[in-house]
């Protein structure tokens, strides 16, 4: 059985039979940035870059395209002429988690098909596109989204309506639901309880730019989806704290909080500046702002973060 069949497998089992395939869901899971030429348009070779530069990285899964990939600025066509080209990029070397979010449950549905089709190893999704917090209508969306793929789908908290009560008895209905994203100041709380009341029906993975990692790690989360600027350290981090090795897991992590921090004022633009100083991007071009977040004080900050971290780089 090769890893697809294997994920297939293991989305349609019960949770007790699914535990080892669980950890084939687990990990780093980066949330990649879209980047865009001068004049707008999808840069589809640094797009195909990025990929190849987070396999290097050794990273877990990518996700694409999802909120801090500008979802809200891309149209249809894009969404799916590019999801087919990072799926060929990849080539199976890691799986790649296609977003499939839309405006209502009708767009959602028809981007799920296309994930499946295109050989995407799992599928993302956030909340209907108006915000919904209406628990009847997000579980419509979901169930619809679960009805025309086998994939296993990961599902990111966006509206107050998705608590971790509503997350566990929707995982409850929905077999291929495996993965809650979830975010906010109570996350560290929220794992706590997805480990202790969920009966491993659900991955409990992480936001907030994995500034509670390790904090996370500790109560037993499967992974974060973090930016891609810094992947390689989200897997030593990872890597480290699972093979026993705590102060190591702890000391690449300082160096990853001091960018966490910078994120927290600049925006996802640091990102999209890092993978510029890497390699990887050629602009940081943003679609939602002509406005370049970061001053004098921020580029130098990074400077010092860059020198720090880069004894940690894989790629």
């Amino acid at each position: 059985m090769n890893r697809r069949e294997f994920l297939y497998a293991s989305a349609a089992l019960p949770a007790a039979a699914a535990t080892s395939g669980a950890r084939a869901l687990e990990g780093i899971f980066v949330i990649m940035q879209t980047p865009f030429h001068e004049n707008l348009e999808i840069d589809e070779e640094s797009l195909r870059r990025e990929a190849d530069f987070l396999v290097r990285c050794g990273v877990h899964g990518m996700v694409w395209p999802a909120g801090a990939g500008e979802t809200n600025s891309l149209w249809h066509a894009e969404r799916l002429k590019y999801s087919e080209a990072l799926v060929r990029e990849v080539k199976g070397r890691t799986p790649v988690f296609i977003g499939v979010h839309g405006a209502n449950q009708f767009e959602a549905v028809e981007y799920a098909r296309h994930a499946e089709k295109i050989g995407a190893t799992g599928i993302h999704a956030l909340g209907p596109g108006d915000g919904s917090s209406d628990p009847a209508i997000l579980e419509e969306y979901f169930t619809a989204i679960t009805s025309v793929s086998k994939l296993p789908l990961a599902i990111q908290v966006s509206t107050p309506g998705m608590t971790p009560d509503f997350l566990m008895r929707l995982a409850e209905k929905l077999p291929t639901f495996r993965i809650a994203k979830d975010e906010g100041a109570q996350v560290p709380h929220h794992v706590t309880r997805y480990v202790k009341e969920g009966k491993r029906r659900l991955i409990p993975s992480t936001g907030g730019g994995g500034m509670n990692l390790l904090n996370e790690m500790a109560r037993g989360s499967g992974g974060t989806m973090a930016g891609a600027g810094f992947a390689d350290l989200q897997v030593q981090i990872w890597e480290s704290y699972h093979a026993g090795k705590k102060k190591e897991a702890r000391e690449v992590f300082s160096r990853f909080l001091m960018m966490a921090a910078l994120e927290r004022q600049t925006g996802f633009v640091l990102q999209k500046e890092i993978l510029r100083r890497r390699g990887v991007f050629r602009t940081v071009v943003m679609r939602n702002t002509r406005r370049f977040s970061m001053d004098d004080g921020d580029l130098r900050e990074l400077d010092e973060i860059m020198d720090v971290a880069r004894p940690y780089f894989r790629a």
